[in-house]
Order: structure tokens, then sequence, then C-alpha cells
């Protein structure tokens, strides 16, 4: 951490008071304002204004100087946590501990937290972000929004740029909640001009040199301290002639001065000035070794003495920078190869005194790529723990192809910042050119960072050789990298859970589980979590699954005892687990927090969509089936689809079993003919339920056999792998098949194998989403288990009158029969639920052959008389 960042610049004694503004600033914090932006281009006096108003106030500061590399969010948020420590050692205590231990958590994910710490600050404080206009980064101003739409009632922002940030400002206005300072009000007005002549350069102007002046420089400051500059301790007749000289526009003042000031100087402060400049900051070590010189400390108190631009980083002053515009001027006194060399040197020099990374920065600025590889290779491995993602890319994409190339640790890092940074693609068409870096190199271990990579893809993309890359890179990596290793090991679990036994798959997460705990890494440990909790789902093991999930959420909480952000996915597997068990509301509930902590942390392109598929049949169960298809379509719209493809087949398949559960029967059918003359080839836990909407499709077309044969292969894959959780749902579609096709023994056996293992386990929702038919089969196991049964509505079964002749309507027709009592027309009802003229009148036919009835008031008499309906009057 580089602590000049955080250090509060001081006031000059000797600068004009600008009571008008100070005075603005100070009604802002009486009004309670959160927010002050000061806004301008450079030279009005920005920081200075603030500098000066913080010696007036009585309140705490923290101050955070920007640069460009803090758009890598982890690096923005690991400095801010620095700068409000500055106020209370406690603040950012937690989001700091957070950041360190979890390994790749993206630092967006912070800002919960952090709100919480800041909610939680002892006193009122001022938090400065300086320069805030290099941020481009979009995570970078949601966050800024976030604390602001908050409002810590201890927090004052301000704000310094040269232009306005993305962030609501017109609404800020309209609330009246941002005090605003502009070029505008930054002008010096004609008395500021006066004074600020009599006491920067000793020299009192006529009133009309001073309204000279301020047409010249329209009451820029920047320009006005030059001009002090260049006459201090000249006669009032050479001031004269000066100022008459003195014209144009601010590019042409500022050089003209800028040469004035510096021809003032001796030589040896000029090489000085123009080796330094080329540094974004320094001291006087550093500046003897740019010069070869032993006089640098001499010459910065000389500096600091005239006033000439150079601004002190700390508190001890040791590090120093220019103003700059100051420092741009400078520059341009070296040649582009005089640069290079000062850039060289200055590589060197951070690079040997322990300040490796902006070793890099001058390194790659100096074009020395070889050596910028070098000390890369050195940070690498810390930098990429810390998730500084944007900054590693950054650093790789300015490295020659071929050294990048050359390199399989290089290649590796650059292809996992690709991937952790959205990129799917990108990484995939990368690592595809890696086959020949890693022919050209023998570092196993880094050998083993991109096969790790390569595995945790290749499962996405239905590889079938991902087990094989998995276990190569687990031998690769030994126990020499922890965090790859538990990636590895991960992709080495989803590769069983495709085709080996589930408990071997949830040993290996286990394994992973344990790495990431013992390693400290948050973000892998609660991923592996995640994983095991959703073996479990597959495997049957319904309860065990959710004591699982619930003792996580206790344990990963913040000091409010609130579930972390990361911790809030495993409401993904707490949601599908409670739909199981047909805890509708409450499913929804999670499901939605789930998927929002997804977003929040940058997840949700690549958690294989289990939870929005599982939200929408909530929505679709409670009715709201619009909000069912919407959230499918932004789902899609959120895939990657060339970079996953086997994710967006599942969403596509899918949408075919809403169409089906539409009473389309035919745009499901269009689906799976799309799928060509063979939809089915061998069958993995991904394909699992595509498989099972083809299964039902072809069920519900008559295609009784075709379904069979299918059914057959998904009960043999589930029963081998011991995933029974599926193996519910599978039998209880296989006992309608054998039903229709007349072989009622086996369709009970099948309906009794479901009802038995579904009811120590609490699984009662895949009984209720398979139709009506599914009522009939039941009644016939009922013995068996007759207290589960009773779970099973709508309505009823045991409570049914005459149910041994009465077929059970599906959730569907119920709503359809309610509307129908209700004296809605088939195209009423059409509108009302979404759904077609032609499937409301199949429905209603199925609902007269069900009730034995020949028209809608029979139907709905014979219903009230069924229970289904309650009878209309007192």
């Amino acid at each position: 951490m580089l602590r000049t960042k955080t250090h509060v610049p001081k006031s000059r004694p000797d600068l004009v008071r600008r009571t008008r503004l100070l005075d603005r600033l100070d009604e802002g914090l009486l009004m309670d304002k959160p927010f002050t932006l000061i806004s301008a281009p450079a030279g009005y006096g920005k920081t200075t204004l603030v500098t000066n108003w913080f010696e007036r106030i009585h309140r705490a500061k923290a101050w955070l100087s920007l640069d460009e590399h803090d758009n890598d969010p982890v690096r923005f948020f690991s400095y801010l946590i620095a700068t409000l420590q500055t106020v209370d050692l406690t603040m950012g205590k937690e989001s700091a501990k957070l950041l360190s231990e979890s390994g790749m958590i993206p630092a967006q994910a912070l800002v919960v937290t952090l709100l919480n710490e800041i909610l939680k600050a002892p006193k009122p404080f001022i938090l400065v972000l300086d320069d805030f206009h290099v941020i481009k980064n979009e995570s970078i101003f949601r966050a800024v929004q976030a604390i602001l739409d908050h409002h810590p009632p201890f927090l004052h922002l301000l704000m310094i740029t040269r232009e306005d940030p993305a962030l609501s400002l017109p609404r800020f206005r309209v609330r009246n909640q941002m005090t605003e300072i502009r070029m505008e009000d930054l002008r010096f007005d004609l008395v500021e001009m006066g004074a600020f002549f009599s006491t920067a350069a000793g020299v009192k102007l006529k009133d009309e040199e001073v309204a000279a002046l301020e047409v010249r420089t329209e009451g820029w400051v920047a320009g006005l301290q030059l001009a002090a500059l260049s006459i201090k301790g000249w006669a009032s007749e050479q001031v004269s002639e000066f100022i008459k000289a003195f014209s144009g526009n601010h590019r042409y003042i500022i050089d003209y001065l800028m040469e004035e000031v510096i021809n003032r100087t001796t030589p040896e402060i000029r090489v000085f000035l123009a080796r330094t400049a080329v540094l974004d900051r320094f001291n006087a070590e550093l500046g003897d070794e740019l010069t070869g010189e032993s006089n640098s400390k001499k010459i910065i108190a000389r500096l600091e003495q005239a006033n000439l631009f150079l601004i002190p980083l700390d508190s001890e002053c040791r590090w120093y920078r220019y103003h700059h515009l100051f420092a741009q001027f400078l520059r341009t006194e070296l040649t582009k190869s005089e640069q290079i060399h000062v850039q060289q040197r200055a590589a060197l020099w951070f690079a040997d005194n322990g300040l490796p990374e902006e070793g890099i920065k001058y390194a790659l600025a100096a074009g020395v790529f070889d050596f910028a590889g070098d000390l890369l290779k050195t940070q690498a491995p810390r930098v990429f723990q810390r998730g500084e993602m944007v900054t590693l890319l950054d650093w790789l994409n300015l490295l020659p192809v071929e050294l990048v190339d050359g390199s399989v640790e290089l290649a590796g890092y650059k292809a996992w910042s690709l991937f952790l940074l959205g990129k799917s693609e990108e990484a995939v068409h990368y690592l595809q050119r890696t086959d020949e870096i890693k022919a050209k190199n023998s570092d196993p271990l880094a050998e083993g960072r991109l096969l790790a990579l390569r595995g945790w893809i290749a499962n996405y993309r239905e590889d079938p050789r991902t087990k094989e890359i998995a276990l190569l890179a687990i031998e690769r990596l030994g126990d020499q990298d922890p965090f790859f290793r538990e990636v590895s090991l991960m992709s080495l679990g989803h590769a069983q859970r495709k085709n080996d036994s589930m408990p071997e798959s949830t040993a290996t997460l286990y394994k992973a589980y344990d790495t990431a705990r013992t390693a400290g890494h948050m973000f892998t440990s609660l991923g592996a979590l995640l994983d095991i909790t959703m073996n479990l789902v597959i495997q049957g093991r319904r309860r065990e699954s959710m004591g699982l999930c619930h003792y996580a959420l206790e344990q990963y909480v913040d000091s409010q005892g609130k579930p972390l952000l990361m911790a809030e996915l495993l409401y993904i597997p707490l949601g599908i687990l409670l739909y199981e068990g047909n805890d509708l509301k409450q499913s929804r509930d999670y499901l939605e927090q789930g998927i929002r902590a997804s977003h929040s942390i940058g997840l949700n392109r690549i958690l294989g969509g289990d939870a929005e598929q599982t939200l929408a049949l909530v929505y679709w169960a409670l009715g709201d089936f619009q909000s069912a298809w919407d959230l499918l379509e932004k789902a899609k719209a959120n895939t990657d689809a060339k970079a996953f493809p086997i994710i967006w087949d599942r969403y596509k398949a899918f949408e075919a079993y809403l169409l089906l559960n539409q009473g389309d029967l035919s745009g499901a059918l269009a689906w799976v003919e799309s799928l060509g003359p063979k939809p089915v080839d061998s069958i993995t836990s991904f394909k699992e339920i595509p498989y099972m909407v083809i299964a039902r499709t072809l069920y519900r077309a008559g295609r009784y056999d075709q379904a069979w044969e299918l059914l057959k292969r998904l009960r043999q894959f589930d029963r081998e792998r011991e995933r029974y959780g599926r193996l519910v749902y599978v039998n209880i579609v296989s006992a309608l098949v054998l039903q229709a096709l007349g072989r009622r023994e086996e369709a009970i056996r099948s309906m009794e194998e479901a009802v038995n293992f579904a009811s120590a386990e609490g699984y009662v929702r895949p009984f209720l989403s398979e139709g009506s038919e599914v009522g009939e089969l039941l009644l016939a196991v009922k013995a068996s288990n007759p207290e589960f049964l009773k779970m099973l509505h709508p309505p009823s079964i045991s409570s049914l009158p005459n149910s041994g002749t009465i077929e059970t309507l599906s959730l569907r027709e119920l709503e359809v029969l309610s509307l129908v009592a209700a004296g809605l027309s088939n195209e009423e009802i059409g509108t009302k639920l979404f759904i077609s003229l032609g499937t409301v009148k199949w429905h209603v036919r199925n609902i007269f052959g069900k009730l034995d009835v020949g028209n809608r008031t029979q139907a709905v008499v014979r219903a009230q008389q069924l229970g289904f309906l309650k009878k209309s009057g007192p």
C-alpha cells in the first residue's frame, strides 16, 4: 500500500482565503448534504480550496488521491478501506478481512459490508476522493452511487474532479443533497486577484493592472500563480510591461509563464525538475539516482521554499509530486529517448527498493519488456490472489504477445484474468493457443495453473476430457498452490458428477472445501460448499443439504450476524430444496435473494442456470406466468452461449418445458425436432434435465415407446450413480408412460418407488408438477404411505369424494375451472392466463372429460360437489 495516497495535503499559510467558497462548503455541512462536488479543469485551485477549508473546520477527515491504476475495483476498495481507517481503525476492518481471505471475490461484493461498517462510524467525517476523473470503471461508479444512495449519516463525501462523474447528479440536485462548486465559482474575482499578488509576489498591482490580468487569465488560478512567480521581486515598471505583453489562451499562457519560471532556476535544478517530472512520485534518493548527483535533498528544500508547484505526499515530507500542469510542461524539456532512459533507471530503482509494482509500471513504459516480464512473474501470484485482475490483465496486455505466449506462467495468468473478468469467449480462444505454449515450457506449477482453467471451462463445455485434465492439473500443482488446487478439485468433482457415482463427486468437493478453508480462501470454500449442497440435492439428501446450508449461513456472517454476500449464494440450493418440499413463497424469497447475490458478485453468467430455472417454476406454480417467462428471457440474455453452450441448451430445454406446461405441445415438439434425428446421445448430469423434457414431450405427443426407451436409460444412469433426487422425477414420468403403454403393474411399482423415497426426504413438488394423471396412480399406492399422500395437494386425494372414480385435475385445469366458475369466456380466460384460445379449449375439454359432464354449468356444480370449488352463496 502506498501510504502517500491516503495523506491529507497541508494547506499553505500564505494563500488568499476564499471566504465566499469556504462559506458554501460550510453551508453544505450545516444543511447535512451528503455530497460535495468540485468540478473544474486543471489549475483552478480545487485541491487548494479543500485543504484551506480543512484548516477551519473541526471534523475528522480522510483523503484518497486516485490514479488510473485505481480502476481495478479490488485496488480501489483496498485503498478506500485504508483511507477510512485513518479516521477509525475499526472502520472497514471486516471488509478488509473479507477482501484478504476471499481469494477471488470481486471487490463490488464488498459494498454492502462496507456500507454497514460506515453506518457504525463513531463520529462525523469527511471523505475526499481526489482526481476522481481518472476513474472509468463501471463497477466503481455503481459502488460510489450505492454509498451515496444509502447516505450513511456520519459520512460527507467530497469529490474533486476535472469532469463530472457517471453518477445520478440530477437526482442529487433535485433533492438538494449536493453542494456544487464549478469553474465559474473558482475563478478569482478582482479583489481576490489583488490580494493574491500582494501575498504571493509581494507586489501591489494597480486596479487597471488587476483588471487586465483578470481579462487575460479569466481568473485562472494556475495562470495567476505562474504570473506571480514570474514577477516576484520586480520593480513596478517591469510589472506593468509584463502585464501588457501577457496575453493568449491558457495553453499559450502556461507555456509562456513556465518558460519564464524555469529560466530563473539554475541548470542543476532544471535537470532535477525535468527528470523527476517523468515519474508520478519521487523522493531524494530516487532524485539522486536519476540525476547522478547527491544534492536532491537540498534541491527539494529550495523548491519548497520557492513554492514551485511541489506537493508533499506524506507528513514526513519524504515523497513528492509536481502539480499536474507543471509536470506536463517539464516533461517537454526531455526528448523521448531521454524520458525512456529515466523510466529505465526508475524501474530498476523501484524494483531494488521493495516497490516492484512501480518497477513494472516504468519498465513497461520504457519498453524494457524482458525485465518487466521477469518482475511480473514474481508479482503475478500476489496480485492474482488479491483479486486485482484488471491490473494484472493491463500489465499482460502491455507486454509483447510473443513474450506472454512464450511463458506458460504468464499465459496462464492471462487466461485466468480474462475468464474471471467475464471475458469467457476470449479466455476460451486464448486457451486454444496454449497447447503450443505448454509444449515449449517445462514448469509443472505454471502448467498446472493453465490446466486448472482448462478443466474448469471444459466442464461447462461438456468436454469428455474434463476429468483427465483436472487430474493432470492436480498432479502438476501438488500442494504448492492451494487456490489452483481448489479449482482443479472442484473441476474434478464436477466431472465426476456428470458420469461417476455422486458420493465420489461429493467426496472430491469436500476435499476442495477443506483445502480452501485451510488456506483461508473464503471465495473458493463457499464455492465448494455451494457445489456440495447442489450435489446433495441431486443425490436426494434433501434434509442434509438444508442443514448444511443453514449451518454455513450461520457461520459466514458479518459483525451484525448477517450472512456475507458470498454466503448468500447458498440461498440458491436452499430455495431449490424448499421448492422440492412445496414451500413456494419461502422458496421464491430465497431464490430471489440468491440470484441478487450472484449478480452482485458477478457469477450469474457461470452458475449454470439452476437458480433461474427453479425460480421460474416457483413463479409458474404460484400462477405468475409472465414473471416466469420474463425471468427466462433475462437469464438467456445473460448467458454466454458461445463459451458455455450446454447452459444455453438447458435454457432452451426449459423454455420447451414451460411451453408444455402451457399446453403448447406443438411448440415443445418443434424444439425436440430442432435437435435432429438423434436428439439423445450420452447422458450426463448437465444433459439429464433437457432429456427429461424430451421424455415428457414424447409422452404428451403419444409417442410412448420412444419416451420409455429414453426413460429406461435415465433410470439406469441415476440408479448406477446414486442420483436419487433426480430418480424421483424419472420414476414418476416412467410410471405415467408405463401406464399409457398398458403396463399397469410396472407403473405402480415405479410410482411406489418414487413415493417411498420422496416421503423419507420430504419431496412433494415432483408429484404436483407432472399433471393430473399422477393422481390416479398415487391412489393405487396410497396404502403403502397414506400419511405422505395426505401432503400432496390440491386437492388432497384422501379427502376427495368418490376419489376412486374421479381423475385429479392439474393445477392449470383448476385455474381454468375457477375462471369458468367466475363466468369468464374462453377468450377472456386465455387473455388472463396468457395462453392461446386453442389451449383454453383443450383444458376445458379435459375438465369436462374428467368430471364426466357436458357443459360449463354442470362442470361448476360437479366441481363444487367434489370439493374442487367452494360453493357460492351463504
